[in-house]
């Protein structure tokens, strides 16, 4: 049996718009995944993260009890605060490292997540993460220092200590405010990361 040049064309014509179908299908419909781990990693990694936000507010707190306990010339209150501070500063540490694992995680999860734009997004989310981790270690170490510092100016070891706790103070406004701007980034980037799965 022969096709006639009309039959052929119109043969041509369906094929064709298969492919097209099947092509646009592909970029319309194309697959949409997020590894459970990459799931998993980052839920856990927000719970550690709003525990370092309270941990943090109370040490913002902690300074301004100290601070009046210093005006009203009451160092053994001072010095109680101060102690249980810096272990609480311990804990603040450990939970950063605890984070910096489930962003690990999360970036050995990434190639895996379709798509292209999806995995772009997760990329750049992690990386403003893994930037604020290392920024929250140094806003720790200073906020230690800090800590430190004052304990031995009420136990009446360090006279000049105003000079080095204005220096600390500084330090650490300057990592507060570098750390709200990643996280404003992280957060930005994964809203969108989010909207590519709701459409």
């Amino acid at each position: 049996m022969k096709f006639r040049g009309k039959n052929l064309n119109w043969l041509w014509a369906v094929v064709l718009g298969i492919l097209i179908f099947l092509g646009g299908s592909y970029f319309i419909f194309r697959p949409k995944v997020i590894p459970p781990e990459f799931i998993e990693a980052r839920i856990r990694g927000a719970e550690i993260a709003q525990k370092i936000v309270g941990l943090s507010s109370v040490s913002l707190e902690t300074l301004d009890q100290i601070a009046r306990h210093d005006r009203e010339g009451n160092s053994p209150e001072a010095l109680i605060l101060i102690s249980n501070q810096l272990i609480q500063n311990r804990t603040t540490r450990d939970e950063a490292i605890a984070l910096s694992t489930e962003l690990e995680k999360m970036a050995g999860n990434l190639l895996d997540i379709k798509p292209a734009r999806a995995q772009r997004l997760a990329t750049e989310a992690v990386s403003y993460e893994v930037a604020l981790v290392s920024r929250l270690i140094g806003y720790n170490y200073f906020l230690t220092r800090l800590f430190e510092i004052l304990e031995s100016k009420f136990n009446g070891e360090l006279a000049d200590a105003d000079g080095q706790v204005d220096t600390l103070i500084n330090q650490i406004n300057g990592e507060r405010q570098t750390i709200n701007n990643l996280n404003s980034k992280f957060n930005g980037a994964m809203a969108e990361f989010d909207r590519v799965f709701l459409k």
